[in-house]
């Protein structure tokens, strides 16, 4: 399948504040599906004091929002720092400019798909048809009343032409039974063991009967989602109009049987990201979303910041925790996702080299700060969901949040996807 976005912002990081002359600018990091750069971006001074005024900073990780708000009440932008290092992280506030929202928006100009390579895409994924479960359980009623008014027309036959000995025991066995509507005459009948005769009549009506169409397959055969293979030297999967996909990062844990319940409630899937040392406590989690069809990746073995490691260091949490998930499921491990989206050309050599590709996101919900179910849900429905890889992790507040999340996404007719 191939990408419909040219070059998708995942990530911004701030690395630095600089004041010179006239000028204000901030150095980040940019984290895109095709690789990570540094820019320079010019500020405003209203932008540039807000941010100066969190410091002073000391070397940790801060994480800007990629999407500013407007604050009705103080008629201005405001937008969030997230400050994060091993022990801790932290989401700070500051006000800015129209400016600055402005130079995010030019940055992120270049999310929108081109025409032609959306319809490559749209050709590798056909659209599911709809399991038209209304219309089959309607045949299934009208076929079983008229079996019913079959099996009771050829046993009243029968008995009536049968009346001279061999039935009477049995007709007499149905005199009280009959009594009321017809609806209380057919369960009793359909009770007694048929006589050969009978059986003999209802099987040549049924060979009388027009062939049927070919039925639809079992339900439990037919997906309502999707399975895409990731393609190798890219960093996130860009979905094409009409496609969602969920994601859950940091399991196995104790909510993760009740995250695949919810999900196999409403015939959908996802994706989770397990992270390896947690596999011997979870066994269980593990085998069970993947007897339920789940798609399951890695997500390292420690959680650490794999860009900070050195390539052999790399190279045995890969390995490590691959090898706990693949001795549990049975079958390869072929999606990595980066702890904290952090990724590098090294590193992806190193996955590349385990037979796996990367998965990234486009659309957090940053569950993991939120304080109630409710934050997560306002965060989705402010959302385009078209396209969307959502991230979420396995909180007790996202497997609160998650029925009416699935709910939400299903009445905007978005059609789920798993990466393999």
């Amino acid at each position: 399948m191939a990408s419909i976005e040219s070059s998708t912002i995942l990530m911004i990081e701030l690395l630095s504040l600089e004041h010179k002359q006239a000028d204000y600018q901030i150095e980040v990091g940019l984290t895109r599906n095709v690789g990570y750069e540094r820019c320079m971006l010019t500020i405003d001074e209203f932008t540039y004091e807000q941010l100066n005024a969190l410091g002073p900073f000391s070397g940790e990780r801060m994480r800007l929002s990629l999407y500013p708000k407007w604050d009705p009440f103080r008629n201005s932008y405001y937008s969030t720092l997230i400050i994060m290092n091993k022990a801790f992280s932290e989401t700070l506030y500051f006000a800015c400019s129209e400016y600055y929202v402005s130079q995010l928006l030019q940055l992120k100009q270049q999310d929108y798909p081109h025409a032609e390579e959306e319809r490559v895409v749209q050709t590798m994924l056909p659209s599911i048809e709809p399991v038209r479960r209304q219309s089959r359980k309607k045949s299934n009623r009208i076929g079983k009343a008229t079996l019913q008014c079959i099996m009771f027309t050829c046993l009243v036959l029968v008995l009536s032409l049968r009346m001279d000995g061999q039935l009477m025991d049995s007709a007499e066995a149905l005199k009280d039974p009959v009594r009321g509507s017809s609806s209380e005459q057919i369960e009793p009948i359909l009770s007694l063991p048929l006589v050969p005769d009978a059986q003999t009549v209802l099987i040549n009506n049924q060979q009388d009967e027009p062939t049927p169409e070919p039925s639809e397959p079992p339900q439990e055969q037919i997906k309502t989602y999707e399975e895409i293979e990731l393609t190798e030297n890219k960093y996130e999967y860009s979905l094409p109009k009409g496609y969602v996909a969920l994601s859950f990062d940091d399991g196995p844990s104790k909510y993760t049987k009740e995250i695949v319940d919810i999900l196999v409630e409403h015939e959908v899937a996802a994706t989770f990201l397990f992270v390896g040392n947690k596999v011997a406590h979870n066994v269980e989690a593990v085998k069970y979303a993947s007897e339920h069809r789940m798609s399951i990746g890695s997500h390292s073995w420690d959680h650490s910041k794999m860009t900070d490691n050195g390539d052999e260091q790399n190279r045995n949490n890969l390995a490590k925790a691959n090898q706990a998930l693949e001795q549990i499921i049975q079958s390869p491990i072929t999606v990595f996702r980066p702890p904290y989206g952090a990724i590098n050309k090294k590193l992806a050599a190193k996955v590349t080299e385990q037979q796996m590709k990367v998965l990234l996101w486009n659309r957090d919900s940053e569950d993991w700060k939120v304080k109630s179910p409710e934050d997560i849900l306002q965060y989705v429905h402010h959302t385009d969901p078209s396209g969307g890889v959502y991230l979420f992790h396995e909180k007790k507040i996202t497997v609160e949040a998650l029925p009416a999340i699935i709910k939400y996404f299903q009445e905007k007719n978005m059609k789920f996807v798993i990466f393999k």
